[in-house]
């Protein structure tokens, strides 16, 4: 998986392979790197692959000679993967592809990193550690966690992702949200844009946190668990898990 690392700082942090392509066309090119590489076909075959995905229309099949269950199960998890957001394609426009959390956390609010990293359109996973009502609206406190695409999509905080420093963050959210969905402990990803430093109360002390203003949130009912821990249920099948998507209404 070094190599899946690699292939994938190309194609999303650094742009290499994704010139003129749009976010959806370069998270399709680098799902694409990845699974070839875990068929083990080789890096030249993987990046020109990705390289010359849509808009052309070029056929998988033409590239390279797959076998009928490669070329099925290819398919299939690239469509998993294209469908991974909750929220509608219009709230992932200009959503940045190059985003570092460490960075933005980092950053002064009085020098001239802190102002630039204000303005940007952001996704984020976290956890729920408090939330509190304003005039305002919802102001959420997170914990930042990383999203994941298996084995199940969203949030994860496991054993195996160890993390140095603080990861919280806070954003507001002006429209309504159902109470259960606030619980402490529930994953969600929020899309916002991000704004300068905020002093808040968390858990009764005064901090200053890296702010966002919100979009959109998609809220896993956990209460603290990982959500691939509702996989099995009676029978085999999957535990129910409570989940919504909350968008503020366009104007």
């Amino acid at each position: 998986m070094r190599g899946t690392v690699v292939d994938l700082k190309g194609l999303i942090l650094h742009r290499e392979l994704g010139e003129g392509l749009t976010e959806t066309e370069l998270a399709t090119a680098a799902c694409t790197s990845v699974i070839l590489d875990s068929l083990h076909v080789s890096p030249t075959v993987s990046v020109n692959l990705a390289k010359h995905l849509s808009p052309k229309g070029v056929s998988l099949m033409k590239v390279m000679h797959l076998s009928p269950l490669t070329t099925l199960i290819l398919c299939a998890v690239l469509s998993a993967c294209a469908a991974n957001t909750p929220f509608p394609s219009e709230v992932m426009e200009k959503v940045s592809p190059t985003f570092h959390f460490e960075a933005w956390r980092d950053a002064s609010p009085t020098n001239e990193s802190g102002k630039s990293d204000a303005g940007i359109k952001v996704q984020l996973g976290g956890r729920i550690v408090q939330a509190t009502e304003n005039d305002k609206g919802i102001v959420i406190v997170a914990a930042q966690l990383p999203i994941a695409n298996y084995p199940v999509y969203g949030p994860t905080e496991t054993e195996e992702i160890t993390r140095i420093g603080n990861y919280e963050f806070a954003f507001l959210y002006t429209g309504e949200i159902e109470p259960l969905d606030l619980m402490r402990g529930n994953r969600f990803i929020v899309v916002g844009t991000t704004t300068s430093r905020r002093p808040l109360l968390v858990k009764g002390m005064p901090k200053t946190v890296p702010f966002l203003i919100a979009d959109c949130i998609h809220v896993w009912q956990t209460a603290g668990a990982e959500i691939a821990e509702f996989k099995e249920g009676v029978g085999g099948g999957f535990s129910p898990l409570p989940e919504t998507t909350y968008c503020i209404a366009k104007k």
